[in-house]
């Protein structure tokens, strides 16, 4: 448990606009009316109040007193690099670097900049859902390269990968390193080797890596641009301080593309598309969290969530028989398999959601393979993460 942080303590968001905790907003995503008293599990951000560090750079930005337009100027550069060569011994250089509101954004911008319209991009389901939402509503095709489960461990197919890069019109690779939502990091081997097939078949490949500060013990996380000079000249890596520090609603994220010609491309498409703009708070923010003293944070944060991924293991273990989960070895998302129950994924969803008044996000949104599944966020306090099993065993255990 932290030693200085207080990772217990409860919060009261329902006083905010926050949209995890209000039915209304949920109803936008699943549709049903959902009770006021739910726990909700399902949207990726955390329940912990955000670093201290955050907090006061926040106020200081507020006793300025004027908030127009801003743009994120030498301090800002800095510790965006400081926090990647802290993290991952990754020097990176400040004209690299691409501001964009959201990694999903990012990735958008990415798509309409590479490919055209009926070209083909390249996700591993089941992955987060916007990835595939993006292709379609750019006119673009979703090629799924899906995960294999071999022993109880999600696998790349790189045999399917090699036949399908090798398909002219697929021009695009999103890859989700950690992956959301089963919980890989990626070995260096499998990075190389994802890599490799990309550049031999003359396509980018854009890695998502918001989740990338969560890796539990045993594990670590390689940005993919980092492992070999010349992977530096057909990536666009995205990642984000949102899921780490729970500041997602400040808009501010960050597109590292070490190539000349390859963030010129990008900057001309996110300048057209108007997401030039940056958020004022969102600048203080990321500066604040990536600081030697934003880091010590974001270890008490990672002991605490170990914790709570040990908890859920023995509570499923002990009380919810036919329920598994493959241990994640990062994010703060599990990915519970309940297959074994023989309840079809519509009746999952009413006996979680509307019965236990636990919202989780159901498996079939992540596509193929989803079948029988929920993601769980375990990003909160372990009372609450207690509350919420106890309410799921009541319902799908009943006589």
């Amino acid at each position: 448990m932290s030693e200085i942080y207080d990772f217990d303590r409860v919060i009261d968001r329902k006083q905010t606009n926050d949209m995890k905790w209000h039915s209304a907003a949920v109803s936008k995503f699943m549709p049903y009316e959902f009770p006021e008293d739910m726990i909700p599990m399902w949207l990726a951000d955390t329940e912990f109040g955000c670093a201290p560090v955050i907090i006061e750079a926040l106020h200081n930005r507020v006793e300025k007193e004027i908030f127009g337009y801003c743009s994120p100027g030498r301090s800002f550069y800095e510790s965006v690099c400081f926090w990647q060569k802290k993290q991952f011994n990754w020097e990176i250089q400040s004209d690299w670097i691409s501001v964009v509101p959201t990694v999903v954004a990012g990735i958008n911008v990415a798509i309409r900049a590479f490919t055209e319209e009926g070209d083909g991009v390249i996700i591993q389901q089941p992955v987060y859902d916007p990835f595939a939402s993006l292709i379609r509503k750019t006119g673009r095709r979703i090629v799924n390269n899906g995960l294999l489960q071999n022993n109880g461990r999600y696998e790349m197919n790189f045999s399917e990968l090699e036949k399908l890069a090798a398909v002219p019109e697929n021009k695009l690779m999103i890859l989700c390193s950690p992956h959301n939502p089963v919980g890989r990091v990626w070995t260096e081997g499998e990075l190389r080797r994802v890599a490799e097939i990309c550049f031999a078949n003359n396509m980018l490949l854009v890695t998502d890596e918001i989740h990338s500060d969560i890796v539990y013990d045993g594990y670590v996380h390689h940005p993919l641009p980092a492992l070999d000079d010349q992977y530096e000249e057909r990536t666009i890596l995205f990642t984000a301080p949102g899921k780490t520090f729970n500041v997602a609603g400040l808009k501010t994220s960050i597109a590292v593309i070490p190539d000349e010609r390859i963030r010129k491309r990008f900057n001309t498409v996110k300048d057209a598309m108007s997401l030039d703009i940056s958020n004022t708070f969102g600048i203080e923010a990321v500066t604040a969290a990536y600081s030697p003293e934003g880091h010590a944070w974001m270890e008490e944060e990672l002991s605490y969530l170990q914790n709570n991924v040990d908890f859920l293991e023995r509570y499923i273990t002990k009380y919810m028989p036919g329920v598994s989960m493959i241990r994640p070895e990062g994010t703060f998302l599990c990915w519970l398999d309940l297959t074994d129950l023989g309840f079809s994924d519509e009746a999952l969803l009413h006996m979680i959601a509307l019965e236990a008044a636990v919202i989780c996000v159901p498996g079939t949104w992540f596509g193929p393979g989803g079948e029988g599944h929920l993601r769980l966020n375990i990003g909160c306090p372990q009372s609450m993460l207690a509350a919420a099993l106890d309410r799921m065993r009541a319902v799908l255990y009943k006589s």
